[in-house]
């Protein structure tokens, strides 16, 4: 029982640190976008603008998850069900 709310608090923390750290990608993408000299590849632009997306993806899907597992764990399924 422990494990699982473990694991559902850490989701929590996952996603709230995530979000507080956001700002920070945030204005690291902007600032390597306003960089002209970013790479002789034309979709080097693109690709940068897809950093915020990708961080907002990756933080969602792993907190998600691991409040997921608790949560299975609770109701008798998953890696934390229990004995």
């Amino acid at each position: 029982m422990n494990q699982r709310i473990t694991a559902i608090i850490l989701g929590v923390i996952t996603i709230v640190v995530g979000l507080v750290l956001e700002t920070t990608i945030l204005s690291q993408a902007a600032t390597a976008g306003s960089n002209t000299n970013i790479g002789s590849f034309s979709g080097a632009q693109s690709l940068n603008d897809l950093v915020p997306l990708i961080y907002n993806a990756a933080v969602v899907m792993l907190g998600v998850g691991m409040m997921s597992i608790g949560a299975a764990g609770f109701m008798g399924r998953g890696p934390l069900k229990g004995s």
